[in-house]
């Protein structure tokens, strides 16, 4: 039931009958219509407020994980890329010393290998040894020189037919990124060598 008043029409109180009415009825006031309010729109609980916390952070924790996992991707392949590099400028560096050179010099293994090459235009020896974690060059008297760091395998020689007599030289590198050490990059090249028995 309506009732009119000066601030517009609103509910009765009670029905017909002098029961009072149900909470949640339709009040009318000259700003309109609205609904009274209840006890179900009285504000969310405590209980809501934890779950929707614990919701969020979980999210977010997703997020962050999500973003970790970018970035260490992102780190591998810059360090894979930076290796890859660095095995096919000291490959290239070991191929044009073996095609100019003369011949292996007595004693290589598959940790050291001397060889007189032509360097700048005059015959000089050049020693390639694999030490440690390094691979090394170093010409005639001059400083040596790092080529390639993080090697998992010091075995970087192989001679054919024989290292006294080798007319092809293997070399293999294999280098843990510094980022993945679990993963290796392997690099393998055959030279032949040109000049042999020359001098």
């Amino acid at each position: 039931m309506l009732v009119i008043s000066p601030l517009g029409f609103r509910r009765s109180a009670r029905r017909a009958g002098g029961l009072a009415s149900r909470p949640g009825g339709w009040v009318i006031s000259p700003l309109g219509f609205r609904r009274s309010a209840t006890s179900r729109e009285r504000g969310a609980t405590l209980i809501e407020l934890t779950v929707v916390v614990g919701i969020m952070m979980l999210v977010v924790a997703v997020m962050l994980d999500s973003l970790g996992s970018a970035q260490r991707s992102e780190r591998y392949a810059a360090d894979r890329t930076e290796a890859l590099d660095n095995m096919r400028f000291a490959i290239a560096r070991f191929t044009k010393d073996v095609r100019q050179s003369a011949g292996v010099a007595p004693g290589a293994t598959a940790q050291r290998f001397e060889m007189d090459t032509y360097v700048e235009g005059g015959m000089t020896t050049v020693v390639y040894e694999a030490t440690g974690d390094e691979m090394r060059r170093t010409v005639g008297s001059n400083p040596t020189e790092v080529l390639i760091d993080r090697l998992s395998s010091v075995s970087v020689f192989d001679f054919v037919p024989s290292a006294e007599s080798a007319e092809v030289v293997t070399i293999t590198l294999v280098v843990e990124p510094e980022t993945s050490p679990d993963t290796t990059i392997e690099l393998t090249s055959e030279v032949r060598m040109r000049n042999r028995g020359s001098t």
